[in-house]
């Protein structure tokens, strides 16, 4: 396949960069609550009544943020970058920017419950699995196609594998529960989320116990799925 050595890691970070601060400043959009007036509730009883935004949005904010600390992490790791990484990333992008959506969706149906609940957590979810999935897709793309700095063996790229994508079971899970308990399926997204926090946040730290690197040479920095 052909290389495309003149878009570097650099300005393909800085593209993503912009598109991660956009999405992430869209999320606040939903919190405002009405002012004071003669007929309006308190403060309190309308902070108490937005709790389904609150959650929804700290969630996803979370998980844009885990996703962009893990996005440049990966990128730090290629050696490369190729059509198909650069078009994965675009991928990747556009269910990163669907998440403001998703969230709003389900901040707006998650009190009332039912149906509608439900089914906005699924397409929560559903906007989750692409990304995830997108996600995993570039890394799968570096280690099959040699585009990472550090050596897999076949064993250690089916373990690094796994776990840099095992975040894609947990959303796939999660679609199931919206339709038990819309709440419910929004915790296990927040659960992904603290995975990938202490999973060093890297697929770098899955990688290096699995490949074999040189005796003195540097263990890379991370390159997590991000919520993957």
């Amino acid at each position: 396949m052909e290389k495309w050595s003149c878009v570097d890691s650099g300005r393909l970070e800085a593209f993503s960069d912009g598109v991660f601060a956009v999405a992430i400043t869209i999320l606040a959009l939903d919190l405002g609550v009405v002012g004071p007036g003669q007929h309006q509730p308190s403060l309190a009883v309308q902070l108490g009544a937005h709790w389904p935004a609150f959650a929804a949005y700290a969630v996803s904010f979370a998980s844009i943020g885990i996703i962009w600390v893990n996005h440049h992490a990966l990128f730090k790791n290629f050696s490369e970058i190729d059509r198909a990484l650069l078009f994965l990333n675009l991928l990747m992008l556009f269910f990163v920017v669907s998440i403001p959506f998703a969230t709003s969706t389900l901040a707006a149906y998650l009190r009332q419950g039912g149906q509608d609940a439900s089914l906005a957590a699924a397409i929560y979810q559903g906007v989750f699995v692409g990304m995830s999935l997108s996600f995993a897709g570039m890394f799968w793309w570096g280690i099959r196609h040699g585009h990472m700095k550090i050596a897999f063996t076949p064993e250690g790229a089916r373990r690094a594998t796994i776990r840099f994508g095992i975040g894609n079971v947990a959303y796939l899970a999660a679609i199931g529960i919206a339709f038990a308990s819309a709440t419910a399926s929004l915790i296990v997204s927040g659960l992904v989320a603290i995975y990938y926090t202490f999973e060093q946040t890297s697929a770098g730290a899955a990688a290096a116990p699995a490949a074999e690197t040189p005796p003195g040479a540097e263990t890379p920095p991370g390159a997590g799925s991000g919520d993957s």
